[in-house]
């Protein structure tokens, strides 16, 4: 990666973040919410699918490239 792209990136915020906490997960930059129900999540971002599975998952915050997953979270995979 050239020296302009990280700086770039930098500047812009491009990277995507999964943050993982207990009983939340927060997803920044993500491209679209694919699929989403009470027990799986699906979220894509550039060309990978996040999938998040377990119970009472809910969206509780919706941004322009940020989402905020609550619930009981029992497996998160990347494709």
């Amino acid at each position: 990666m050239r020296l302009t792209d990280r700086l770039s990136n930098y500047i812009e915020d491009r990277e995507y973040k999964i943050i993982i906490k207990e009983n939340f997960l927060n997803i920044v930059n993500y491209d679209e919410i694919v699929d989403f129900s009470l027990h799986k999540i699906s979220v894509r971002i550039k060309n990978k699918l996040i999938l998040v599975e377990g119970t009472k998952l809910v969206i509780s915050k919706m941004l322009e490239r940020e989402v905020l997953i609550t619930g009981n979270i029992s497996n998160l995979s990347i494709n």
